[in-house]
């Protein structure tokens, strides 16, 4: 029996209960207090778990976030290759529109 037990026993013996109904009455509250603490334990969380869980989400954000960047730099890369292509189809189309052109010019 904890300390509140003890002095809850030792008021109701004070206030004229029998000695082993007061001890079956803070049986049954010390019973009723640990089944309702049971059902919050399951529902409720502690700082504990909410600790674990933080912890749990910054590791998670940053393995995300290194994910991130590198997805950014893969993307980055890509544009920069489509950039070169696309100068070259340019270059290319530029060179044979100017080269149709002058041969037309010709012809007249």
């Amino acid at each position: 029996m904890g300390s509140f037990s003890i002095a809850f026993l030792e008021t109701l013996v004070s206030i004229g209960v029998q000695p082993d109904r007061a001890r079956s009455l803070v049986e049954m509250f010390d019973r009723s207090i640990d089944e309702r603490y049971g059902l919050h334990a399951q529902i409720l969380a502690t700082k504990r778990d909410v600790a674990e869980l933080e912890t749990r989400l910054a590791r998670d954000i940053a393995t995300l976030d290194n994910k991130l960047v590198q997805g950014l730099a893969e993307c980055n890369g890509r544009i920069a290759e489509a950039k070169v292509d696309l100068v070259k189809w340019l270059l290319g189309a530029l060179t044979a529109q100017t080269a149709l052109i002058a041969g037309i010019v010709k012809l007249f």
